[in-house]
């Protein structure tokens, strides 16, 4: 059962999360599954991620599994809020057994096993669409940078309560900073002096809407989306008209129904449509399938699995396996 505590860890006030079972930050933050984190140098064995969610910023962290501190004030709002985009109130075990329960496979048991701590976040419909267009024929560095330049050109700065950026000294554009930051803490976000480094930064920017696509398409051109510019475009342009209603698809909670919406915008087939459909509209049964896949099934499966069989929470699965051959390529590396 989800508890929340207010708790002082090395002398910061935390909203501590618990009864989650056993939630991995880490394995959830960098599966893939989203873009717009920065991992801190958290103390005292934290492990510490900076992430912006719907035009706010989270500094959340994980000093052991199924708890997450929350470095925020303790308000109803902040409660829904982390409840919501985390999946706080998902049983990500039961899940787990169910997925055990629909394969007779050994190789899939066990990365079920190693991915136990993976939860599936919340995205914003809108976010994850444009994500995932970017993401086509990409690698995640990559298409970090391109969002962040994306949210620096047409977003709002969005650091935390006081100005406070977690990153601060730690940006990996302090160095490089045309005008130096004034400030007496390297750690304050805010000052006007401050601003051309934070844009060069992007971490903190609030994300791109459709509307502001739309009205200045030119602005997207110095983050080199290449082929993907076209694309996006038609996204912005079709969900700023309503021709595609996010909404209403993520309403509807069919999978089959965000395939067919999706795909009618241009440059977005089964693959980004899936992903969208599973980390941006919550259908669990979504099963993208992309080069990581593709390799598992040849090497594990026979070269044939048929997402049907693995039941109503095969995305789910689909990050189980994503998770696992990620890991042993890197221990064969």
């Amino acid at each position: 059962m989800l508890t929340f505590e207010n708790i002082n860890f090395s002398g910061r006030h935390a909203l501590a999360a618990r009864g989650i079972g056993e939630y991995d930050l880490a394995d959830t933050m960098e599966c893939g599954q989203c873009f717009r984190y920065e991992r801190l140098p958290g103390a005292d064995g934290l492990c510490e991620y900076m992430t912006v969610v719907r035009g706010k910023i989270y500094d959340v962290g994980q000093r052991e599994r199924g708890e997450l501190l929350f470095f925020m004030e303790d308000t109803p709002e902040n409660r829904a809020a982390v409840t919501d985009y985390f999946a706080l109130d998902v049983d990500f075990e039961a899940i787990r057994q169910n997925v055990i329960e629909h394969t007779d496979s050994a190789w899939l048991r066990r990365a079920a096993d190693e991915a136990r701590g993976i939860a599936i976040l919340r995205q914003e419909p809108w976010e994850a669409l444009f994500s995932f267009i970017i993401s086509q024929n990409n690698n995640i560095p990559r298409i970090r940078k391109i969002i962040r330049m994306l949210s620096s050109a047409y977003g709002e700065r969005a650091a935390l309560p006081g100005g406070y950026c977690p990153i601060g000294k730690d940006c990996d554009v302090t160095a490089q900073r045309a005008t130096p930051c004034t400030e007496k803490d390297p750690t304050k976000c805010g000052a006007e002096q401050g601003d051309g480094a934070c844009r060069a930064c992007g971490i903190c920017y609030t994300f791109p809407t459709a509307e502001q696509i739309v009205a200045s398409p030119e602005l997207m051109e110095p983050a080199h989306p290449g082929f993907r510019y076209a694309y996006l475009l038609d996204a912005a342009t079709k969900v700023a008209s309503g021709e595609c209603n996010l909404r209403g698809i993520a309403a509807a909670g069919s999978y089959e129904t965000t395939l067919t919406e999706l795909k009618k915008i241009k440059g977005v087939g089964d693959k980004v449509a899936s992903c969208v459909a599973l980390f941006g509209m919550g259908n669990y049964d979504a099963f993208p399938i992309d080069v990581w896949m593709k390799r598992a099934i040849d090497e594990y499966f026979g070269g044939h699995l048929d997402p049907h069989t693995l039941g109503p929470y095969a995305g789910v699965a689909q990050q189980y396996i994503f998770h696992y051959i990620r890991n042993l390529e890197k221990e064969k590396a």
